[in-house]
C-alpha cells in the first residue's frame, strides 16, 4: 500500500498534491517542529492527559470556514492547546475579531508569545494555563482543537461549554479522537468534514443546534 494513499485515507490530504510549505518563512516564526511532552515543563496535574505538540496545517481553518460559510469577523477564535501559536496567527490573518490561545507547557507558551509578537498581530493573546480550566465567554466564537488532550480534559472542556447561557459557538476538531463527547452534546449538531480534510484523522465540524 503506497504511503501517500494511506495518508490520504487517514488525513484527507494527498501528500504529493499538497506538499508542505515553509509557512514560518512568512513572518520569521518558529512553529513547525514537533515536541514531545517529556521535553517540556508542565506544572499542571493534567500533564498525563496531554499530547505532543505538532503544528496544524494552516489550510485546515480556511477550508473549514469556507465549508460552513462562516464569517470570522464577527467571531472570537479560541485554540485550546495552542502550542507555538501557528493557528492563532492563521486566524488573525483570516480576520477573526480576536484570538486567544491556551497552552499549559511553559516552553510552548513562551514560544507562542514570541511567534505572535513576530507576526505583528495585536488581536492575539496567550493564556498560560490548563485548557480544562478555561472559562468561555457568552459571545460568538470558534473553538479549535488539534487532538490536544485525552478524555478527562476534553470532558472538562465540554462541561465548560455547557455552562454557557447560549450555544453560539462552532467546534473545529482535527484528529478527533474524543469526538463522541461533542456528538453527544444536545447544544451541537455534527456538520461533517471539509472535503480536503476528510479521513480517520481528518477535521470534523460541529455547529450550534438552532
Amino acid at each position: 500500500m503506497p504511503f501517500s494513499w494511506l495518508q490520504t485515507l487517514l488525513t484527507g490530504r494527498d501528500a504529493q498534491r499538497h506538499g508542505s510549505v515553509d509557512w514560518d518563512a512568512k513572518y520569521g516564526t518558529d512553529t513547525g517542529s514537533s515536541v514531545e511532552l517529556d521535553a517540556l515543563t508542565i506544572r499542571q496535574d493534567s500533564r498525563r492527559y496531554g499530547e505532543r505538540y505538532q503544528a496544524s496545517d494552516p489550510r485546515v481553518l480556511a477550508d473549514s470556514l469556507k465549508y460552513i460559510g462562516l464569517d470570522p469577523r464577527a467571531h472570537r477564535f479560541v485554540d485550546l492547546g495552542c502550542g507555538k501559536g501557528r493557528m492563532l496567527i492563521v486566524a488573525a490573518e483570516l480576520g477573526f475579531k480576536s484570538c486567544v490561545g491556551v497552552e499549559f507547557a511553559d516552553e510552548l507558551a513562551r514560544a507562542a508569545k514570541r511567534n505572535v509578537a513576530a507576526s505583528g498581530f495585536d488581536s492575539i493573546s496567550i493564556v498560560h494555563g490548563d485548557a480544562g480550566a478555561y472559562a468561555f465567554t457568552d459571545e460568538p466564537f470558534v473553538l479549535y482543537l488539534f487532538n490536544p488532550f485525552s478524555t478527562p480534559i476534553m470532558q472538562r472542556v465540554r462541561d465548560n461549554l455547557l455552562k454557557l447561557k447560549r450555544a453560539d459557538y462552532t467546534v473545529i476538531y482535527k484528529n478527533a479522537r474524543e469526538r463522541h463527547l461533542f456528538d453527544e452534546m444536545a447544544t451541537l449538531r455534527y456538520r461533517g468534514s471539509p472535503p480536503p480534510h476528510r479521513g480517520l484523522w481528518g477535521t470534523h465540524v460541529w455547529l450550534p443546534r438552532r
